[in-house]
């Protein structure tokens, strides 16, 4: 699973809170969405998934993979209630501990959405996204030797961290807050071991071939789903795969 946050809006640009508010993406935010596109194009992805809101559409778009995502009402930011379009510096300000507390996982702004809710839903759109890659073809991966099922998420910074935080990968209240068009990557392993086949019960693939690898997916528990679930890649920015590639 590539999860990417949407690039770079004007309002993130104005240092403006956004949670479910329409924003366009600048064009900056249009650039980095296409940096990230190299990487997610070497990953052969089948199958891609947006937010309602058309930031994230755009960024999908930017990536130039030849196919339409998938709509899923679960992806959306957090509603920020009375925060959405407050500088962030106000906030920061006027709601000093409750900004802290919210940027912890643990705070809900101001007529916001419960933070708790928001782990709920994006955790429960993940499990489904997860069991409905049965249904896809396993293809290259230029980063093991042999075919992965891989799909791309585009969704939200706040949003993107409760699903790693609520899958038990990361503590936000100790990691860096996600850049714009950053690179997030889940791999969930089908027997649970790590991803490298070179290690003990590493791999990805079971006996049987993909079609049993299909009924195993389609099986799978959500509590499996997340025991499962590995962070191989967090936050890789845009500008460093600029960089590269210049």
């Amino acid at each position: 699973m590539i999860c990417v946050r949407h690039g770079e809006t004007e309002w993130n640009r104005a240092h403006r809170l956004q949670g479910q508010s329409e924003v366009a993406l600048a064009p900056s935010g249009i650039e980095q969405a296409k940096a990230a596109g190299l990487y997610i194009r070497s990953q052969n992805p089948a199958a891609g998934y947006v937010s309602p809101l058309k930031r994230t559409h755009a960024t999908f778009a930017a990536f130039e993979l030849g196919f339409a995502p998938i709509e899923r009402p679960g992806l959306i930011e957090q509603n920020l209630g009375d925060w959405e379009g407050m500088q962030t510096a106000d906030a920061k300000s006027r709601y000093a501990e409750l900004y802290k507390s919210w940027k912890k996982g643990e705070g809900t702004p101001p007529q916001g959405e419960d933070p708790a809710a928001v782990v709920e839903r994006m955790r429960s759109t993940f499990f489904d996204v997860v069991r409905s890659a049965a249904d896809l073809e396993p293809t290259p991966s230029v980063d093991t030797d042999y075919d992965l099922r891989t799909v791309v998420l585009v969704s939200h910074g706040t949003s993107t961290k409760a699903l790693l935080e609520g899958l038990g990968l990361i503590d936000r209240s100790h990691v860096i807050s996600l850049t714009a068009a950053a690179i997030s990557v889940i791999d969930v392993p089908l027997h649970g071991g790590p991803l490298s086949s070179s290690l003990p019960q590493g791999g990805a693939q079971i006996e049987g071939g993909p079609e049993a690898e299909a009924e195993v997916i389609r099986s799978m528990t959500d509590q499996q789903i997340a025991d499962y679930a590995k962070l191989r890649m967090y936050n890789l920015s845009p500008e460093v795969l600029a960089a590269a590639r210049g």
